[in-house]
């Protein structure tokens, strides 16, 4: 009965992480500054930015970000139970869900390790054989959170400095409206590969439904073969997540962009994707919406543009309280299963 119980949890398991990587293409905004540009048709823009994200998501199943989120975080010695990564998928999808109902922008990534944490510590205390002070790679802890602060200021300084050389040396030399209307459709297509590379880094660093699959097969709950067709799916699916849901998302705020200058586009997309592809390298989860939030508040800053810092404050709220938000909802979930002796 208890072997069934624990089939059941991994195929539910399986299932859930496939439709996070879907939804992770589903709200992915990368492809608004290129579809408010207007440099290819709109359908053509989904599939190419869905297969970008697809590649990346696949292409870094097997080390880097789903490491980190399937094993790395964990102590020597200690590994994901199965109702421990249940906990962990129930307590980030109903914390950012609970987000999107009240209008609140979150992050999955926060929302996803403040889960692990939650769950690891409240595992350790109810095992009598755990130190919980051992129960994480406390290093790697302290690498991510410290990584979620500087990747979006990072981003705002690799923009900002972006912009001011790229205005000095060549957008200032720039005489008469039709010199600058020429530059700018060069810069339309230079967008394109810069969208599409920054699509690929965004997928590399979604580790939130690669590290699930990480942590069963860290555990042994899959094997090898399993896990490169199920990290297949996952990639497929976070493809068509775009493709099919995005399309709603990008629209919106596509027709934001329409006086958005594609050179600006370029600016924000390049640092975004520099400072996801370092992360990523890195082994480190960050948040993207956050990172391109600070490249336009960059942007922003580089062109004397006024800021709405007071949206800017409530956001960096959100993005503090999100992480212990989701521990102590983690923890509790993790408690009542073990109550009922399901851990």
């Amino acid at each position: 009965m208890a072997a069934d119980i624990i089939s059941i949890v991994v195929v539910v398991l399986i299932v859930l992480a496939i439709a996070l990587a879907f939804s992770i293409g589903a709200n992915d905004e990368t492809l608004s500054t290129l579809v408010g540009a207007g440099v290819i048709k709109f359908k053509l823009a989904l599939l190419i930015g869905g297969i970008a994200v697809g590649v990346g998501m696949f292409s870094f199943a097997f080390s880097f970000v789903a490491k980190t989120v399937g094993a790395d975080l964990l102590g020597e010695a200690l590994n994901y139970t199965d109702f421990m990564l249940l906990t962990v998928l129930i307590s980030s999808i109903f914390w950012l869900v609970i987000g999107s109902f009240a209008g609140i922008p979150l992050s999955s990534t926060h929302s996803l390790v403040g889960s692990i944490v939650g769950v690891v510590f409240v595992y350790a205390i109810t095992q009598g054989d755990v130190n919980p002070e051992t129960a994480f790679n406390w290093v790697k802890l302290n690498n991510v959170i410290l990584g979620w602060f500087l990747s979006p200021t990072f981003g705002l300084v690799i923009t900002f400095v972006l912009f001011k050389i790229l205005a000095k040396t060549y957008l200032s030399r720039l005489k008469g409206l039709n010199q600058i209307e020429n530059s700018e459709k060069y810069f339309k297509w230079l967008l394109l590969f810069a969208v599409i590379f920054a699509e690929i880094w965004v997928g590399a660093n979604s580790g939130e439904a690669l590290g699930i699959l990480y942590g069963l097969l860290d555990k042994g709950s899959l094997n090898l073969g399993s896990y490169i067709f199920y990290a297949l799916l996952c990639g497929i699916a976070s493809c068509l997540g775009i493709y099919i849901a995005a399309r709603y998302v990008i629209k919106n705020l596509a027709s934001q962009m329409i006086d958005s200058r594609p050179s600006e586009s370029l600016i924000t997309q390049l640092s975004s994707a520099i400072i996801l592809m370092i992360a990523t390298l890195l082994s480190l989860p960050i948040s993207h919406s956050h990172v391109i939030v600070f490249c336009i508040f960059g942007m922003s800053l580089a062109q004397r543009k006024e800021v709405d810092y007071k949206g800017l404050g409530k956001m960096a709220i959100y993005w503090i309280l999100t992480f212990p938000v989701a521990a102590i909802l983690a923890g509790f979930i993790y408690f009542g299963f073990n109550l009922f002796g399901l851990t």
